[in-house]
């Protein structure tokens, strides 16, 4: 017997597992998310929960964006009145951070937690 279902969405990104999400609990659809191959979480090797975006596109790079901004706004920091001193920056740290936010939004997108997600 095959398989009936109100809603099917192709790809476990953001938006297929928020699409699906929003189906199955605010108009009761019977929901599938088909992503291959699968891990239950995205990473380089398979697809999963999370998708290009929130793995390795919009969230990571806007992660290093911000981050290289941080220098400058130190320096602008002065002529509003802040005391700043010279800031040393761990590139190590930045990536460690990048990759533990992106795994929370995965976690948010596909789990529903209400957890924040900030470095």
């Amino acid at each position: 017997m095959a398989d009936e279902y109100d809603l099917v969405t192709i790809g476990a990104g953001s938006g297929g597992v928020r699409a699906s999400r929003v189906s199955a609990q605010l108009y009761g659809a019977k929901v599938a998310c088909v992503e291959l191959p699968f891990g239950f979480i995205a990473s380089d090797d398979v697809g999963g929960a999370g998708g290009t975006c929130v793995i390795r596109g919009c969230v990571p790079k806007k992660l290093l964006v911000y981050g290289a901004h941080v220098a400058e706004e130190l320096r602008d920091a002065a002529g509003f009145g802040w005391s700043v001193g010279e800031g040393q920056h761990d590139w190590s740290t930045l990536v460690k951070n990048k990759v533990r936010v992106c795994m929370c939004v995965v976690s948010a997108c596909a789990f529903a937690n209400a957890q924040e997600c900030t470095l």
